[in-house]
C-alpha cells in the first residue's frame, strides 16, 4: 500500500485558535488509513512550544524540523524536502481532518492517471456567525470548465506526489500568500492538472467576529491578499493580469474588479457545498474587497510587506 506523509505546519497556530494543535495532531493520530503507513512531518517555527510533546505522544517516530520564524510556505517546503512517502499531504496547525481524509487522498490519487500532480478538497471553517459565508469567500472551490481540475489551490487540504511536489516547491515562500496561485500555474505550465474531490474535506478554525482578533484576522487576510497580488505579479509575469500592474500600475483597479466577480462567483458556486446564504455573503464580500483594493495600493505605494498565517 501507498506510504503517505502528513506534513503539520505550525506557523498558523494562534492563541485564538479554536481547533487547536492537539486536536490537529489527535484527528491525523485518528485515521482509518493504517497506521504504519502514515509518516508525520512537524515543523517547528517558534509559535508553537508545545510542538514536540504534542506529536511524538501521537506518533513516537515523527519527524521534528525546527525553522525558527519560517513562514507557512518555508515550512511546507521544509516538510516536503523530508518526506519520505510516496504521498505529500499538507495540513495546517490550526485545521483538523476527518477520520477518512488520508484515504480519500490515497483513493483519488491511484485512481487518477499521472498527469494529475495532486488532489484539492474543500475547506470549511468551524461553526460561527457567517463561517459558512466566510469559509465559501476565502475557501471555495473553483474547478476549470470541462472537468474535475481545480483553478485555485488552498494548502491547508491538498496532497501531492513527493516527485512533483518536490521538482516544483513553493516560490516566494516568504509572501504569506498568492505563492499557491503561482505554484499551480507552474503545474499548469508543466502539463499537469490538480483533481478536485468533494469527499475530502477539512476543519479550519475560525475565530469570529465577535472579538477583536477576529476580525483582524479577517481584515488582516483581505489587505495580505490586495498585497501579494500586486507584489507577486510585479515579479512574476506569467500571472494572469500582471500586466496591470507593472509599471505605475495603473490598472489594479481593473484587476481588483476581476478579482471581485471571481470572488462573488466562487461564493455563488459554492453556497450549496457549504451551506452559505449568498445574499448574506454579499455584505462581507464587500468589505472584503474594500480592504482587499486598500492592500493592492499599499504594495504599489512601497508599503511594508504584511504577514499572517
Amino acid at each position: 500500500m501507498t506510504r503517505v506523509t502528513v506534513v503539520i505546519e505550525t506557523a498558523s497556530v494562534h492563541h485564538y485558535d479554536d481547533i487547536t494543535l492537539a486536536q490537529c495532531v489527535d484527528a491525523v493520530a485518528r485515521q482509518t488509513y493504517p497506521r504504519e503507513l502514515i509518516e508525520v512531518v512537524a515543523v517547528d517555527g517558534g509559535q508553537a512550544p508545545e510542538v514536540r510533546a504534542l506529536v511524538t505522544a501521537a506518533f513516537p517516530g515523527a519527524r521534528l524540523l525546527a525553522l525558527p520564524g519560517g513562514s507557512k510556505f518555508e515550512q511546507k517546503n521544509l516538510g516536503a524536502a523530508a518526506a519520505t512517502g510516496e504521498i505529500v499531504a499538507f495540513v495546517d496547525g490550526d485545521c483538523a481532518p476527518p477520520p477518512d481524509w488520508i484515504a480519500t487522498i490515497v483513493r483519488e490519487l491511484e485512481a487518477a492517471p499521472l498527469e494529475v500532480a495532486g488532489v484539492q478538497g474543500i475547506t470549511a471553517l468551524s461553526a460561527g456567525w457567517l463561517a459558512a459565508e466566510t469559509s465559501a469567500l476565502f475557501y471555495g472551490l473553483r474547478r476549470r470548465r470541462g472537468g474535475p481540475w481545480a483553478d485555485r489551490l488552498v494548502t491547508d487540504n491538498c496532497a501531492f506526489r513527493r516527485d512533483v511536489v518536490r521538482r516544483f516547491a513553493f516560490e516566494h515562500p516568504a509572501f504569506s500568500t498568492v505563492v499557491d496561485t503561482l505554484f499551480l500555474r507552474r503545474l499548469e505550465r508543466a502539463g499537469y492538472r490538480m483533481l478536485v474531490c468533494e469527499d475530502l474535506r477539512m476543519a479550519h478554525s475560525f475565530p469570529g467576529f465577535a472579538t477583536r482578533d477576529g476580525l483582524r484576522w479577517f481584515f488582516a487576510r483581505a489587505y495580505g491578499v490586495g498585497y501579494y497580488m500586486v507584489k507577486m505579479r510585479q515579479i512574476e509575469p506569467d500571472l494572469r493580469g500582471s500586466a496591470l500592474v507593472r509599471g505605475a500600475g495603473l490598472g489594479w483597479p481593473l484587476l481588483a474588479f476581476g478579482k471581485c466577480l471571481l470572488d462573488l462567483r466562487q461564493v455563488w458556486e459554492n453556497r450549496r457545498r457549504l451551506n452559505a446564504r449568498f445574499a448574506a455573503a454579499l455584505p462581507l464580500a464587500a468589505v472584503y474587497e474594500m480592504a482587499l483594493f486598500a492592500g493592492g495600493l499599499a504594495a504599489l505605494l512601497r508599503a511594508p510587506p504584511p504577514r499572517w498565517s
